[in-house]
């Protein structure tokens, strides 16, 4: 009976942090009035502009999964070339760590005021008019409360066999931790709510710092799938933004594994708490990607034009 309330709250939980993260999107992009979009198409002259431009995004949109298709979109529709997608792309890798900021802190008690002011704008709102940020306060405390339902939901499932099953595969080698990381967000399809499990287990001393950090690599590596299934009968152009997006998480992934037991070294002395380790080590790890390839994004984009190659009927596009 225990397991199957905790199972009940954790799914819980995972619908308000999707539906929260959500509300929050579509609330912001209402708020801009399509501004994001000129801007994803107007300010993208070099490669950092576009970098900064992904980075603002994402943390606007709090979903790298949304930024990214929606470069593929822009890409397909010929507003943005190979070039100015994968620059953005990077930026998106490297703003969704925000997220998992935002995962560890203590935030339980801004539940009540944000559902305060929320309430209060979205009044205001029906009365005036205008448009002041309501649905986004509302979606940002729905967020946390999915959050905190999660934290109880976790508390019991050291005992369930499920999480013996996962820790023991995830345990010995950091190649099992990413495939777990990968697989959960490739179902889940959003690395945030992944990471932010991950973290919460963490805040539970249910996952080491080893198991943690191989999971949320491989979550970076499984959200993937989003947008190389939203690239599925593109141009070529915008295909191979998709897979520079797979191709620069696994490259990142062969940068840092052999320096693993140094990253583990580092990221244990940014912080006292276990879960802003966690969330420290995302940041790190993306940022570490980011510096290696937004210098080379040109030949990163001709590299990717070399080796994915269309077929007859590309040429007629």
């Amino acid at each position: 009976m225990i397991v199957i309330t905790a199972a009940a709250k954790f799914i819980l939980a995972i619908a308000l942090l999707l539906g929260g993260i959500r509300s929050v999107s579509i609330s912001l992009r209402q708020i801009t009035g399509g501004m994001l979009h000129d801007l994803l198409k107007t300010y993208t002259s070099t490669p950092f502009k576009g970098f900064l431009l992904g980075v603002i995004a994402t943390v606007f949109l709090q979903s790298s999964s949304i930024v990214t298709v929606m470069v593929v979109g822009f890409i397909n529709g010929g507003v943005l070339s190979l070039t100015q997608g994968l620059a953005i792309v990077l930026g998106a890798n490297l703003g969704t760590t925000v997220t998992s900021q935002f995962f560890s802190l203590e935030a339980g008690n801004l539940i009540f005021p944000l559902i305060i002011a929320g309430v209060s704008a979205y009044f205001l709102e029906l009365v005036l008019r205008r448009n002041f940020g309501g649905k986004v306060l509302l979606g940002i405390a729905v967020v946390l409360s999915g959050i905190e339902l999660m934290i109880l939901a976790m508390e019991p499932l050291s005992a369930t066999m499920f999480y013996q099953k996962l820790y023991i595969f995830s345990k010995g080698a950091p190649w099992k931790g990413i495939i777990t990381g990968a697989l959960v967000a490739a179902i889940l399809q959003s690395s945030s709510v992944t990471i932010g499990m991950v973290v919460v287990l963490c805040r539970e001393n249910l996952l080491t710092l080893p198991e943690a950090l191989a999971i949320i690599l491989g979550a970076d590596l499984g959200t993937c799938t989003t947008s190389m299934l939203a690239s599925y009968g593109t141009i070529l152009p915008a295909r191979q933004v998709a897979w520079g997006h797979l191709f620069f998480n696994m490259a990142s992934l062969v940068i840092v594994l052999p320096f693993w037991q140094y990253f583990l070294w580092f990221i244990s002395i940014t912080a006292d708490d276990f879960a802003r380790q966690v969330a420290n080590a995302h940041a790190l790890y993306n940022l570490v990607g980011v510096i290696v390839f937004l210098p080379l994004v040109d030949k990163y984009a001709s590299l990717l034009e070399y080796i994915i190659t269309g077929t007859q009927r590309d040429k007629f596009y």
